[in-house]
C-alpha cells in the first residue's frame, strides 16, 4: 500500500486499529473524544500512541487519529479532491485494503476519556 511512509514500512506495519472514546457533555451539548492507535507489527498488535481530548462528534475520532498518524510519520498526507489535510488520511485506500479497523466506545464520565 503506497500510503505508508518509509518509517511504517521499516517497522513492518501492515494494519492499524483505531479506538475512539467519546463523552457527551450534557450541560453544554458538546461531544469530546480521545483516540488510541495500535499497529500490526510483525503479526503482533502494538499500541503506538494516543491523542489528547479533542472536540468532535460522530466519527471525528477517525480524523483525529489520521492527523496523529500523519504528524508522527506513519502514513502519507494524500490529496483528496481539493482537500489536502490529515482528515482524509487515505481512509478509502486503507479500508479497501482491510488495513484499518476502528470502533468507538461511549463513556458517561469525562475522566473515562
Amino acid at each position: 500500500m503506497n500510503a505508508y511512509t518509509n518509517k511504517a514500512k521499516e517497522m513492518n506495519i501492515t494494519a492499524f486499529t483505531i479506538k475512539g472514546v467519546r463523552w457527551f457533555q450534557k450541560s453544554y451539548g458538546n461531544t469530546y473524544h480521545t483516540t488510541y492507535i495500535s499497529a500490526l507489527i510483525d503479526g503482533v498488535w502494538t499500541d503506538i500512541g494516543s491523542t489528547d481530548k479533542e472536540y468532535g462528534y460522530g466519527e471525528h475520532y477517525m480524523c483525529t487519529a489520521g492527523q496523529w498518524l500523519i504528524e508522527n510519520g506513519f502514513i502519507e498526507n494524500v490529496e483528496f479532491g481539493t482537500l489536502k489535510d490529515g482528515y482524509q488520511f487515505n481512509s478509502y485506500e486503507f479500508r479497501e485494503n482491510n488495513a484499518i479497523e476502528h470502533f468507538v466506545q461511549d463513556v458517561k464520565r469525562q475522566k473515562d476519556l
